[in-house]
């Protein structure tokens, strides 16, 4: 039987896997092009190729789960996940490799497709808030840890050593899927299946301004976010010379850090100021990053402080972002859950392979790329929210205190 305090801890497990399978790898990316004598360019793609693999699968997981229920479609994602972790243990060449996170990442769209449903499906109200902002928290600490422990275990035990960690991670996910969740799915029924109603589903999604308005801001901002994981080790690692330990800490103390407070000051002023404040503030925040980045690379080359001092805030402008968009996206779809986490995923994750292919195959001696993606993605962001989701303009201006987390 579901408890809330077993299933939050439940959706945490689904829910971080994706961020986990995905940033506990970037530390290793200078080690496996060495070990794999292969292009960096290619190893900074197969993080893409992941996101591809997981924003694809997407837009099969959601309109199943409308269908069978979440819990069989979840099981089905978490086994193909830890298959997809055996062959990159095993790879030996980069293109196996490629496959693997392909397969891999397809895998884990389950839990970052229906982790959102299932949390729409078990909270509401107040109760939604409360336990969105414990979920905000813990989440907020576990996946900017893993490029620590990627580093660790890069270092100490090979970059394969990395797959070990994901294969256990699929591994006891199943196991407790398996014995300690209860479906969830309320509205579920085979005739969701039907291709008339995955279309008109998928149809009034797409047609929705407010839905498609914040589904891709969050494909821009996502996409931006992700930069850091495809750029940052081999600006750090490869170019100044970090350790891939280093790397992870810095990612954890600096960005984790930074996540963490603008959570909390989330939490303590968005119901004083309204969600849309908070997207603006953290739009501003992110694009002040940039140009940060971008000035000081002109006033002083390239070194740690930098490159890691404009991430930071970056970070946390980036936090006020993602609860905002999510509660103001999903809030006219609970009937539609199943499809509504599908198609908001396959555009979020969808911006990770957009501009994570885009920065992975620009030249990476300096910070200029990244960031220039830092400004002009969150800028874009910006301008959709102002002339898609804030039409009529008056909307803008009336703080949303039932999209407060």
């Amino acid at each position: 039987m579901n408890s809330h305090s077993t299933l939050c801890f439940i959706i945490l497990l689904v829910a971080c896997l994706a961020g986990v399978s995905s940033d506990i790898y970037a530390p290793s990316l200078p080690a496996i092009a060495h070990d794999l004598n292969a292009p960096i360019d290619e190893v900074q793609w197969s993080m893409a190729v992941f996101m591809l693999g997981v924003s694809l699968s997407q837009l099969v997981y959601g309109p199943i789960s409308e269908g069978i229920g979440r819990k069989f479609p979840l099981l089905v994602g978490l086994i193909i996940a830890f298959i997809g972790s055996v062959i990159c243990f095993y790879a030996a060449t980069i293109s196996v490799l490629i496959w693997g996170r392909f397969i891999q990442g397809i895998g884990v769209g389950a839990g970052a497709s229906l982790w959102r449903a299932i949390f729409r499906d078990s909270f509401t109200g107040e109760t939604s808030t409360k336990y969105l902002a414990y979920l905000a928290i813990l989440i907020t600490f576990v996946v900017p840890a893993a490029p620590t422990l990627g580093g660790y275990l890069s270092v100490y035990f090979g970059w394969r050593s990395v797959f070990i960690f994901l294969v256990l991670y699929a591994l006891i996910t199943i196991l407790i899927v398996c014995m300690g969740f209860r479906e969830t799915g309320q509205y579920h029924h085979k005739n969701r299946l039907r291709l008339s109603f995955i279309f008109s589903s998928f149809q009034q999604l797409l047609s929705s301004r407010i839905f498609m308005g914040y589904a891709l801001c969050t494909f821009l901002s996502y996409g931006a976010f992700f930069s850091w994981y495809a750029v940052g080790p081999v600006l750090l690692i490869k170019n100044i010379g970090i350790s891939p330990v280093e790397f992870g800490w810095i990612t954890l103390l600096g960005g984790g850090t930074a996540m963490a407070v603008a959570g909390y000051l989330n939490g303590k002023i968005v119901s004083h100021v309204g969600s849309h404040f908070m997207l603006r503030l953290g739009w501003l925040l992110m694009v002040i990053a940039g140009v940060l980045m971008l000035a000081f690379k002109f006033l002083y080359g390239i070194n740690i402080f930098i490159i890691v001092a404009p991430m930071i805030v970056f970070y946390f402008g980036s936090t006020f972002i993602w609860p905002a968009a999510f509660t103001g996206a999903f809030a006219p779809f609970g009937k539609l859950a199943g499809y509504a986490s599908a198609l908001y995923s396959f555009l979020q994750l969808g911006g990770a392979t957009v501009l994570g292919s885009l920065v992975a195959y620009l030249p990476d001696t300096d910070q200029m790329p990244l960031a220039c993606i830092f400004i002009v993605a969150p800028a874009l962001a910006w301008g959709i929210f102002e002339s898609v989701v804030c039409l009529p303009r008056a909307q803008c201006y009336i703080p949303a205190r039932n999209e407060n987390l």
